[in-house]
């Protein structure tokens, strides 16, 4: 489970973005017009 704001979740859901989790971080697949290769993507903003 991850927390997005109001924003992104709504972008996640109309843009078909997907996140899936690994050992407990999310990572966000972008939808194939962002990237061909629907490479997983991990924000490191927060990360401690």
């Amino acid at each position: 489970m991850t927390l997005l704001c109001r924003h992104h979740h709504t972008t996640i859901h109309q843009q078909d973005w997907e996140i899936i989790m690994r050992n407990g971080i999310p990572y966000y697949i972008p939808p194939a017009w962002v990237d061909p290769q629907r490479k997983a993507i991990r924000n490191t903003m927060h990360a401690a």
